[in-house]
């Protein structure tokens, strides 16, 4: 049932996104900004005042997404030099486990498995995952390659999503009530959000190719899918988190490598094919550690 009614539902929407891509070469650069810009942060601002989140599960979420990657990104850098990988391999390591797909594969599952509450415990940790991003993440991938990695942090003031949480967190805390001429265009966008991100998905997934890199891409793929849901699953128990924050936390930890460690790896020229193909072998193999998380979790 679990499968049934949470992953495959995922599966055959970003499927559909895969299908067309492939079919029509559809260039997913107009589709990515609307919905990076337009949706979801429509999608953020909606649930998050709609939706009532303590202090207490803010804190203990930003605190585990930084302890939780920052330890995939500690064991990337180690499990690197182990081999003696070269600095692009090191990087491209780095980026595939430290970094997930808490978004457009995360929050569906979330919906779908624990509903709006956990949903909305998701877009907390989305937003400190991509703080994460913006500075380790870019920071990682432009090192040594001539591009101001040190200025990063200031990219995260340019990502619309912090000013949906920050209006939403104000709106709440003043009692403040949205006229319905706004409020209903808000609500309408974020509906449209989930379904267009697992299309994005699909359509993003469709761009990868498995060029000659099977062999270090498998062991990468093992460590993302095995290792990184074992941490979280000890991180929560270690930081003491109980109840529907945990279950939220363990399935955000356990999501694939991220679509975004393959465009800073392009951008920057990580091995890109090496991402690419963890990023692919991830998101599949990622049906059978999921659905064993749903179900010890419920």
């Amino acid at each position: 049932m679990i499968f049934a009614d949470v992953i495959l539902p995922v599966f055959l929407v970003a499927g559909a996104g895969y299908a067309v891509a492939k079919l029509t070469r559809f260039d997913p650069t107009i589709l990515t900004k609307v919905v990076f810009h337009l949706l979801t942060p429509a999608l953020i601002f909606h649930v998050l005042y709609t939706q009532s989140v303590s202090g207490s599960e803010l804190t203990d979420t930003i605190l585990f997404v930084f302890l939780f990657h920052g330890l995939l990104f500690v064991i990337g850098h180690l499990g690197a030099s182990a081999v003696h990988a070269d600095r692009d391999t090191r990087a491209a390591t780095v980026l595939t486990l430290s970094l997930s797909n808490t978004g457009n594969y995360g929050l569906p599952i979330l919906l779908f498995a624990l509903g709006e509450k956990g949903f909305a415990l998701g877009l907390l940790y989305i937003l400190g995952h991509m703080a994460f991003q913006i500075t380790f993440g870019v920071g990682t991938a432009a090192w040594d390659k001539d591009s101001g990695w040190w200025r990063l942090p200031l990219n995260l003031l340019k990502v619309p999503w912090i000013y949906a949480f920050a209006l939403a967190l104000i709106l709440r805390t003043t009692g403040t009530t949205l006229p319905i001429p706004i409020d209903r265009p808000i609500e309408l966008l974020s509906q449209a959000a989930i379904p267009m991100q697992l299309l994005l998905l699909g359509v993003q997934l469709a761009q990868v190719r498995l060029r000659g890199v099977i062999r270090e891409a498998i062991p990468l793929s093992a460590a993302k899918l095995i290792i990184a849901p074992l941490i979280a699953w000890g991180l929560t128990a270690v930081l003491g988190i109980h109840g529907l924050l945990r279950a939220v936390l363990i399935i955000e930890g356990s999501t694939p490598s991220a679509v975004n460690s393959l465009i800073l790896a392009l951008q920057y020229n990580r091995r890109p094919a090496l991402v690419s193909s963890v990023v692919l072998l991830t998101t599949v193999g990622i049906i059978a550690t999921m659905g064993v998380l749903l179900t010890l979790l419920s």
